[in-house]
């Protein structure tokens, strides 16, 4: 008799991803979402990507899908390891990117980007545990993915 091999919490949250992105899902983004943390330009950059994990190659980066790319993306931002992202750790990523146009002043920045976080938190963290798992971050990119498309073709 076959012994099943356990697979990795990575490997199945990874599939799980993956299987997602391929499945359409409903709902949308409300008009003037300035939600940046699932845009593409964000999450599928190869240099920001590069910059953060130390142990791909250029060449490996070259060769992801934008599914691998975002993966990549959210591992490197989950610092504690935890296979979710934390407010903290959102702030994190937003604040080192350069097209969120923050205030200078610290307080002000901080307001700013704790409000972002907020928003963030408040459309994707659909179990409400304070946290975005990685399957609710595919998801929340999906719904974006399609809404951007809908406008799209309305604008054509």
């Amino acid at each position: 008799m076959a012994v099943p091999q356990s697979r990795s919490p990575l490997a199945l949250l990874a599939a799980l991803g993956t299987y997602l992105l391929l499945v359409p899902t409903v709902g949308s983004t409300a008009e003037g979402d300035t939600n940046r943390f699932r845009e593409p330009s964000m999450v599928q950059d190869r240099g920001h990507l590069k910059e953060h994990v130390q142990e791909l190659t250029e060449e490996q980066i070259s060769q992801m899908s934008p599914e691998e790319l975002e993966w990549h993306f959210f591992k490197s931002q989950d610092s504690d390891k935890n296979l979710k992202l934390d407010g903290l750790e959102i702030m994190a990523a937003m604040e080192h990117r350069s097209e969120y146009n923050h205030p200078p002043d610290y307080d002000e920045r901080m307001e700013y980007f704790t409000g972002m976080v907020d928003m963030i938190l408040e459309k994707d963290d659909t179990d409400n545990d304070g946290m975005m798992s990685y399957i609710e971050y595919v998801i929340s990119t999906r719904k974006y993915r399609q809404e951007m498309e809908r406008r799209n073709r309305e604008n054509q």
